[in-house]
């Protein structure tokens, strides 16, 4: 009788640990379905969104504001000093006189003061000899009243300027150009965007995101030049000069949200 009760037991405890595995291994498979669920709706909600990304351009023309000149007074001499001397003595008389046109101390500003030696190279003898000095003096001019830049340019070469070039046009105060110009940027940019979406078969949604590329106002320098020592100038007439256009641009980049 023992023997056939130890065989009962034995058959019970096995039954019992194969439900205990199966029991096991449901569990295992259902958590493993459930981190697949996981895995795959965390997959859904990193896709990309559908979107388009382009850029625009906008050009706008505006006459300046202001006006830069840039008058140059060389002397030369045997030493430094008597050049530097003669040469602040000049600019002083240009000075005075682009003051006496009504021009104030604002609106001359120091760019640059020089002096160096006038070197001469002998290829016969393979040396240098140093033949006086010359002395640089800089101004750099800003005129806000462009019908002036003429006679501006006329008074500093009879007072002693003899190496003035200019005007540099400028836009001093840009900001209503600028906005128009980034409007039309924007229009340009969306223009293309329904272009392509259209004919992808797509419609074209809320802008995601919007970047400012560039916004430009580059200055137009009017190549007038005038070298040499006119000093001894009488009564030049007004150069006649007239102000440049300039380009004011802009650029963004827009990415749009497409819909089917």
């Amino acid at each position: 009788m023992s023997s056939i009760t130890n065989r009962k037991n034995w058959f019970l405890a096995g039954t019992l640990g194969v439900a205990v595995v199966l029991i096991l291994g449901v569990v295992a498979v259902g958590c493993a379905d459930s981190d697949e669920t996981a895995t795959v709706g965390a997959g859904a909600a990193a896709q990309p969104i559908d979107s388009i990304t382009v850029s625009g351009e906008g050009l706008v023309k505006a006459g300046p504001d202001e006006a830069t000149l840039t008058i140059v007074v060389e002397t030369d001499a045997p030493d430094a000093s008597q050049a530097l001397d003669a040469n602040s003595k000049q600019m002083t008389q240009v000075l005075e006189r682009l003051k006496a046109e009504g021009l104030d101390e604002a609106s001359l500003q120091t760019s640059n003061v020089a002096v160096y030696p006038n070197r001469r190279w002998n290829p016969q003898s393979g040396q240098e000899t140093i033949e006086g000095y010359r002395a640089q003096n800089s101004i750099r001019v800003t005129l806000t009243d462009l019908t002036k830049v003429g006679d501006i340019f006329s008074a500093a070469t009879e007072a002693g300027g003899n190496n003035i070039s200019g005007p540099e046009w400028r836009l001093a105060e840009d900001s209503a150009a600028v906005s128009q110009a980034l409007d039309r940027a924007f229009a340009s940019a969306r223009a293309k965007a329904e272009t392509l979406a259209e004919a992808a078969g797509l419609t074209l949604g809320d802008v995601l995101t919007i970047q400012e590329s560039s916004t430009s106002t580059p200055p137009v320098i009017y190549d007038t030049r005038l070298g040499g020592d006119m000093a001894s100038a009488e009564a030049l007439a007004a150069a006649p000069i007239n102000p440049m256009d300039l380009e004011v641009r802009g650029s963004v980049t827009l990415t749009f949200r497409l819909t089917k």
